[in-house]
């Protein structure tokens, strides 16, 4: 059966109306397609799929984090053997700290032209193919925009915000002349791992299974050639099973996103907590379809309302392969 101009238009009415709900306007999507949208999101990234996902439910969520640091106990009973009676002064006290979520407005805007919504619409599935592949692009760049973004960059996108690298805690760097670890060495990048760890505050190295080295394609190669070098049963598996690699306990995890790492940043090697990554998306995500006749095209608007921080800055460290440790910096 084919279609004309007029039906198929009004198809993709149709389409947009059953992913709508009438509270919250006429593009906001459902529920259910909410979900379906941050499972595409996920679907071609990394990092995202194993980072916190928050649903926001307003502009500003606050990830709240509370603990003790330092000794609690002390002791019971006075010198001559009768119970201590602590003073106020003597109590401890909990630490909180409160990191936030600030929603970020985003865009992307497609056009489908006359010609080819006659020839290529799809029968009875436009908005499901629809919100997965905006999903599935949206979520390549959230991804990138949560890992490089940082305040003051000349790129629109990235300059939003300070996203995951700019805000650990914990910086290592490969250049300069007082190097964390030597970019010429024979067991680069092995040694990049190393520092990463040994940057780690150790209090939060508990599970070292969870944690994860999150490498561009450089270094997880470089760590394998350096295993089969060593003429082991695991350096073979390393080099002809491409299998999932482990360094002391912790997986070695190739992250296609840090490739779009550029000058200003450089190479850039992470070991993160997954669970510590926060990221978060504003529930009212909009796809609108907006008519150009004179143009003979419509076009798609998607916004998303998103931002990613940390609950715990202090439990990540990042490399910065090829830059210099700032002056002033401990």
């Amino acid at each position: 059966m084919t279609y004309s101009n007029q039906e198929i238009l009004a198809r993709l009415d149709g389409a947009f109306k059953s992913i709508t709900v009438d509270s919250l306007g006429d593009s906001v999507l459902a529920p259910e397609k909410f979900n379906q949208f941050v499972r595409a999101m996920q679907e071609r990234t990394v990092i995202l799929p194993e980072a916190r996902f928050i649903q926001m439910d307003s502009q500003i969520t606050e990830i709240d984090r509370v603990g003790f640091t330092g000794r609690v106990l002390t002791v019971g009973n006075e010198a001559d053997g009768s119970q201590k009676v602590l003073e106020e002064t003597e109590f401890v006290k909990p630490a909180f700290h409160t990191n936030k979520l600030v929603a970020k407005e985003m865009q992307a805007i497609t056009a489908i032209r006359d010609r080819a919504l006659r020839r290529n619409i799809e029968r009875g599935g436009f908005e499901n193919t629809l919100v997965d592949l905006f999903g599935e692009a949206a979520g390549r760049d959230l991804e990138e925009w949560a890992i490089f973004a940082k305040e003051g960059s000349t790129d629109a996108l990235l300059s939003l915000t300070d996203g995951w690298i700019e805000k650990s805690a914990n910086k290592i760097y490969g250049g300069g002349t007082t190097p964390d670890f030597d970019t010429a060495a024979d067991d680069f990048p092995e040694n990049v791992l190393t520092a990463l760890l040994d940057a780690l505050p150790k209090q939060y190295l508990i599970n070292r299974a969870e944690w994860r080295f999150y490498v561009p394609y450089e270094i997880e190669d470089g760590y394998r050639n350096l295993l089969k070098q060593r003429g082991t049963a695991l350096g073979d598996r390393a080099q002809t099973e491409g299998g999932g690699l482990m360094f002391k306990g912790i997986p070695v995890v190739y992250c296609p996103m840090l490739e779009r790492a550029d000058e200003s940043t450089g190479r850039v090697a992470m070991l993160q907590h997954p669970d510590n990554m926060a990221w978060g998306v504003f529930h009212e995500v909009t796809i609108e379809r907006e008519r150009e006749a004179k143009a003979r095209r419509t076009d798609f608007v998607l916004t998303i309302e998103a931002d990613a921080h940390y609950e715990d800055e202090n439990a990540a460290v990042v490399a910065l392969i090829d830059q210099t440790q700032p002056e002033g910096d401990d």
